[in-house]
C-alpha cells in the first residue's frame, strides 16, 4: 500500500486526479488514472483505532486485491494513511439496484431472478478468495453493459449473505426495502452491511415464497443455498449451456459459503407467516411414497427426476449426477406404514422411537455414530421424531412422525464421510417433511 499523509485537493499520491463526487457523503470520487489514462472510482475509507476491527477490514482489502470475477468490482490501487485508506476501484458505469428501481420501478420476476444468480455466483467466489461481500440493494450495481456487481465489503458480524440477498430480491420485486424502513447508508463508499436488515412480505409473483423464507427472522427457517439457487435459476430466462455448467459448479461451492438451514418449516413466533398443514382424520390406504415428492421438489435437494420404487411402502430419489464426488452425493427416502387404526400407529411409532434410540451399529454391523440425539419434535403432524447418525462412510439425517395411522419415516443421506458441512442433510430432511405432509393433506 502506498503511504499518504494527506489527499491534495484534487490529485491523490500524484497520480489519482480528483473529479467530481459520487455519493453524498463525499467519500466516494469519479477519478481520472493520469498514468494509464483510464478512468477509476476512488473511495475514502475511516479505519477503525487499532485493534481487531482494523486488522478484519486490512485483511478484506488485502484479500480483495487478488479478486478478479466478472461480478465483483476490481480494486486496482490502496492509498494508506495513519487514520484512512484511499481504495483505487474500477470504474462502472451504472446505478445500484435501489436506484433503479426508484427511477425505472420494480424489476419482472425474470429479471431480477437472473440479477439474484448473479449476485449468489459473486458471492461464491468472493468466498473462495477470503473476502466477505455486501449483497444489499445499495452495493449491487446494474452495469449499462448489462453486467451485474458487487461494490461492498461485508462489515464484522453482518448479516448472513442469504439473507441480504432476500433483501436485494425483495427491493428488485417491490420497488422499495423490506418492510417500511430504509437499509443504512453507504460507508465510506466501500459499504459495510446492516446486520440486521428488516422483513417484508413480497405481495406477488413466483419468487415470493422464496424472498419471505430468506428474510425469516430465525436463520433456521431460511433456504440453503442450493435451494436458493434451483429456484432462481426455473424463474430466470434459460442460460447458454456454458453458463449453466458454471451455475452448477458455483452452486457446489456455495454449500460451503452459505449454511444451510430448514426451510420455513415449522411454525414460528416471527417472520413471515406458514401455511397451516391439514391432514384427513383417517387414510383409507396407504399412499404411494412415490408420489409424495414432486419433480421440482426433488431438483430442489439435488436428486434425480424419477424416483426407485422399494415395494409398495418404500420409494428412493438419488443425486442425478452420478460423476460428482461422494461428498456430493444425497440420497433421500420415504418409508409410508398403513395401521387399521391411530392406536396401532401410536404404539408402532414409539417402539421405532425407542429402538432407534438404543441402535449403535447399521444393519451392515458397522458402528454408528449419534450426531444428534433422537429427540421428540413438537409441531409435526400428531407426534415426531428426529435423529442424525453417521457410520464414517455416510451421514443421515430423519424424521419419523405419525399422521393420524400411519407412520412415515423420511430419510436425507449424503456419502463422503461423518460430516454434514452447514446442517445440509438435516435441512433436506426437514423440508422433505414438510413436502410429503403438504402432499398427504391433498390425500382424499
Amino acid at each position: 500500500m502506498t503511504e499518504q499523509t494527506r489527499a491534495p485537493s484534487n490529485l491523490l499520491a500524484g497520480r489519482y486526479r480528483l473529479l467530481e463526487r459520487r455519493d453524498r457523503t463525499g467519500t466516494a470520487w469519479r477519478a481520472r488514472d493520469e498514468v494509464l489514462h483510464r478512468d477509476v472510482t476512488v473511495s475514502e475509507v475511516r479505519l477503525p483505532p487499532p485493534g481487531p476491527h482494523r486488522d478484519w477490514l486490512l485483511g478484506q482489502v488485502r484479500a480483495a486485491a487478488d479478486l478478479r470475477h466478472p461480478g465483483v468490482v476490481t480494486l486496482h490501487d490502496v492509498i494508506s494513511a495513519p487514520d484512512r485508506m484511499w481504495l483505487v476501484l474500477e470504474s462502472i458505469d451504472g446505478r445500484s439496484l435501489l436506484q433503479t428501481v426508484r427511477a425505472e420501478g420494480p424489476l419482472a420476476p425474470e429479471r431480477a431472478a437472473d440479477v439474484g444468480l448473479r449476485v449468489l455466483d459473486a458471492l461464491t467466489a468472493a468466498h473462495g478468495r477470503g473476502v466477505r461481500l455486501a449483497a444489499t440493494p445499495d452495493t449491487v450495481l446494474l452495469g449499462a453493459d448489462g453486467r451485474v456487481v458487487l461494490t461492498g465489503v461485508a462489515g464484522p458480524g453482518s448479516a448472513d449473505d442469504l439473507r441480504d440477498l432476500g433483501a436485494t430480491l425483495f427491493t428488485a420485486l417491490e420497488g422499495r426495502t423490506p418492510a417500511t424502513g430504509s437499509l443504512p447508508p453507504l460507508v465510506d463508499g466501500m459499504p459495510l452491511a446492516d446486520p440486521d436488515p428488516t422483513t417484508g412480505t413480497v405481495t406477488y409473483g413466483p419468487l415470493a415464497p422464496l424472498v419471505e423464507g430468506l428474510l425469516a427472522a430465525d436463520p433456521a427457517h431460511r433456504p440453503d443455498a442450493t435451494s436458493v439457487r434451483l429456484t432462481l435459476e426455473r424463474i430466470a430466462p434459460t442460460p447458454p449451456a456454458s453458463r449453466r455448467r458454471h451455475l452448477v459448479t458455483a452452486a457446489v461451492a456455495a454449500v460451503a459459503l452459505l449454511a444451510g438451514a430448514a426451510f420455513w418449516l415449522w411454525p414460528r413466533a416471527s417472520g413471515p407467516a406458514t401455511s397451516p398443514i391439514t391432514l384427513p382424520a383417517s387414510f383409507a390406504t396407504a399412499p404411494d411414497p412415490c408420489s409424495l415428492i414432486s419433480t421440482e421438489q426433488a431438483a430442489e435437494l439435488s436428486l434425480t427426476a424419477e424416483p426407485r420404487p422399494a415395494g409398495k411402502t418404500e420409494c428412493h430419489w438419488g443425486t442425478e449426477d452420478r460423476g460428482l464426488p461422494d461428498s456430493l452425493q444425497y440420497t433421500l427416502t420415504v418409508e409410508v406404514l398403513r395401521y387399521p387404526t391411530d392406536e396401532r400407529a401410536h404404539a408402532d411409532h414409539a417402539r421405532f422411537m425407542a429402538s432407534e434410540a438404543k441402535r449403535d451399529r447399521t444393519s451392515a454391523g458397522s458402528p454408528l455414530r449419534r450426531v444428534r440425539p433422537v429427540t421428540a419434535q413438537s409441531g409435526i403432524a400428531a407426534e415426531a421424531y428426529t435423529f442424525a447418525a453417521t457410520n464414517g462412510i455416510t451421514y443421515n439425517s430423519g424424521v419419523v412422525f405419525r399422521a393420524a395411522n400411519l407412520v412415515v419415516a423420511v430419510q436425507y443421506q449424503r456419502g463422503g464421510g461423518a460430516e454434514d458441512p452447514g446442517d445440509r442433510t438435516r435441512s433436506g430432511a426437514l423440508r422433505a417433511t414438510r413436502w410429503v405432509l403438504e402432499a398427504l393433506s391433498r390425500t382424499r
